[in-house]
């Protein structure tokens, strides 16, 4: 299918910072960035972290924060993790909070739902 990148914000209680061509990787679960861009717009920590393991086997011990990334004007809460080294990757769990998903022939995200609707059950 290739690759997929997008633009994002991601906010916090500082202030919101643009993300250009972000990877968008439906193999991973959460959303990954900087640690320093987490800080820098006031991203909450969460007081607990996650093992990761990395598409090349090898495990790492990941912060975890939470955010609001925006994309296309729709905002939703995200958890994001980080690690030194850290690759940049928009994942699933974003995605499935912003209702869209990888059109295989565009090549970019659609939304299967309605901007601002999240589902409750």
């Amino acid at each position: 299918m290739g690759h997929v990148y997008i633009d994002i914000f991601i906010k916090g209680e500082k202030g919101k910072e643009k993300i250009e061509k972000i990877l968008v990787d439906t193999g991973a679960t959460f959303t990954f960035l900087e640690e320093e861009i987490l800080k820098k717009v006031g991203a909450s920590k969460l007081p607990t972290q996650i093992e990761v393991e990395l598409g090349d086997g090898k495990r790492v011990l990941a912060n975890c924060y939470a955010a609001v990334i925006e994309f296309e004007n729709k905002e939703v809460p995200s958890i994001i993790l980080t690690f030194p080294g850290v690759r940049r990757v928009v994942g699933i769990e974003t995605l499935e909070a912003l209702g869209a998903i990888i059109n295989p022939i565009t090549k970019k995200l659609e939304f299967i739902r309605e901007k601002g609707l999240a589902y409750f059950y």
